[in-house]
């Protein structure tokens, strides 16, 4: 089987899963200290923290980047993409590209804007520098550990404080949901304006 039928494969079984409502079963105690160290794209500002990982080459990652657009800013929700390099042989070296780029972020949003079906992100893979590579390796074993199945993979806190995986691209009544139920965090800039 080619590598492309795998990712293919992989995406709409992550997709099947997500449909049927299950949720990723691990919840790691550290997972979230090292989501915090893993290599990421940061987009918007705010006091809710939504972790995505996400492959360059993946048609539903793509999908869920544009339905969480509108409400990055109206939301108060900040999104870390941690790119991985795991669905075609071109996806590493395109995830690298991004994460090398002087702005990374605005990086992602061109290529996004590209997006082709069958060809991923418009972005050029690139041969990754050591330290880059060495961050997609850890955000995929990160995936791993997280007890991500496939991408796009979604970790949050929820307002109890408890670690919560989902995967797939959920439908945007969960999307809103998942955002509802995200963990405010006190900013910086908020602990400073406390008497």
């Amino acid at each position: 089987m080619s590598l492309k039928r795998i990712g293919i494969t992989l995406c709409l079984v992550v997709t099947t899963w997500y449909s049927q409502g299950v949720y990723a079963r691990k919840e790691p105690v550290r997972l979230w200290a090292q989501l915090k160290e893993a290599a990421m794209i940061h987009e918007g500002h705010g006091a809710k923290d939504l972790y995505v990982f996400f492959d360059p080459d993946c048609p539903y990652c793509h999908q869920l980047y544009e339905n969480l657009q509108p409400l990055i800013g109206p939301k108060g929700l900040e999104v870390r993409w941690l790119p991985v390099g795991i669905l075609k042989l071109s996806s590493f070296g395109k995830a690298a590209h991004l994460l090398e780029a002087k702005n990374p972020a605005v990086a992602l949003a061109r290529a996004e804007s590209g997006y082709r079906d069958g060809r991923g992100l418009a972005v050029t893979p690139r041969r990754a520098t050591f330290k880059v590579g060495a961050g997609l390796v850890r955000n995929a074993r990160l995936l791993n550990t997280a007890g991500g199945n496939g991408v796009p993979f979604l970790v949050y806190k929820d307002q109890e404080g408890r670690v919560r995986a989902v995967v797939g691209n959920p439908p945007r009544e969960a999307l809103l949901r998942i955002i509802a139920r995200l963990k405010t965090s006190v900013t910086t800039k908020q602990k400073r304006a406390r008497p």
